[in-house]
């Protein structure tokens, strides 16, 4: 009777998954798809491994291995400051010295790589819940985007690594018999990790609903602290001059060193005074340029959300409908009417 191997199961399924972006038409996280194509084709030369019991593609896959959980670290870091030292030591001294390692005593690659997609895996879990970490480096409005995608970057490598190592405990313990069926329950237990990486590298999360009225905004000027107005006043200016919100990469660390006021400064005054968080400020700039090109242009709706300083067209819609009250669509048809 024909039958498919398992992993070539799993090869398909995951080339499915990957297809869905490209015939959606949407726009997806870049470096979670690039992390997800490099993981398919290791999970294809795996698949070759195993089929024709070759030491070169054993070799070769265990070179890709190598460089899989720094592909999953460079998913994360993309969405946010990466030209950082800090970074790019993390992106590749791991992964050097295991090579020289595992040169010097191939006995020890097996061992090592467990302890690279574990060690990684444990950073991207840990970066997923630090707050200050989030709310410096993520893209302004996109901050559960990237926290997700480093639970989930975070978990996929952890679980590889406890499947590895579960695998390598069967064979030492001459249970080999077991590999194939540890290898088919850890890919299952993917499966879902990598639906919710190819969900979150394109959903947003809503943002509370917010209005903030010229009156309230008085208000707000008089009660508040008069340095906490001041410091308000001084920052609108200069991103207003500066046009600071059309820059797509955002972050708050970015909007304060162009401001040149620290960043917990501007948060603090931007919340005190207009009583909203900076996002959701920087949001209202962008609709505001939104509305002046739908005025003013034939652009389409698409090349108008991009000029604004959007990406994905979800989150544009979902900005504008929560400040102007009607759709991009609707707008431009109601200001051509009048």
């Amino acid at each position: 009777m024909f039958s498919v191997p398992f992993p070539v199961i799993s090869v398909l399924i995951l080339f499915f998954l990957l297809f869905i972006p490209f015939l959606s038409g949407k726009k997806y996280h870049p470096g979670t798809l690039y992390f997800l194509i490099f993981y398919l084709v290791m999970l294809s030369l795996g698949t070759l491994r195993w089929t024709f019991h070759s030491d070169l593609l054993r070799n070769l896959q265990s070179g890709l291995a190598m460089l899989l959980p720094p592909t999953a670290w460079y998913c994360l870091v993309s969405m946010t400051q990466g030209s950082r030292s800090y970074d790019r030591v993390l992106l590749f001294l791991p992964c050097s010295v295991l090579l020289f390692v595992a040169t010097l005593w191939p006995f020890l690659t097996d061992a090592l790589l467990i302890l690279l997609f574990l060690g990684y895996g444990c950073g991207l879990l840990a970066i997923a819940y630090q707050t200050t970490y989030r709310s410096t480096l993520s893209r302004l409005g996109y901050r559960s985007q990237a926290t997700n995608l480093a639970l989930m970057a975070g978990c996929f490598l952890s679980i590889s690594a406890l499947t590895d190592l579960l695998v390598a405990i069967s064979f030492n313990n001459h249970h080999e018999q077991l590999a194939p069926g540890i290898i088919i329950i850890g890919q299952i237990i993917l499966y879902p990790v990598v639906i919710l990486m190819v969900i979150f590298s394109e959903r947003l999360a809503p943002l509370p609903p917010l209005e903030v009225r010229e009156t309230e905004v008085s208000v707000s000027l008089k009660e508040c602290d008069e340095n906490l107005s001041l410091l308000y006043e001084r920052i609108e200016k200069q991103v207003r001059e500066s046009q600071l919100y059309l820059n797509p990469n955002l972050t708050l660390i970015i909007l304060a060193r162009k401001t040149g006021i620290p960043a917990r400064q501007l948060s603090k005054a931007v919340n005190t005074v207009i009583g909203c968080n900076v996002s959701q400020w920087i949001n209202g700039f962008r609709i505001e340029w939104a509305k002046g090109l739908l005025t003013t242009t034939p652009l389409p709706i698409t090349e108008v959300m991009l000029d604004s300083g959007f990406i994905t067209k979800s989150n544009f819609n979902r900005e504008f409908q929560r400040i102007v009250g009607i759709s991009p669509t609707l707008f431009r048809q109601q200001v051509q009417d009048s």
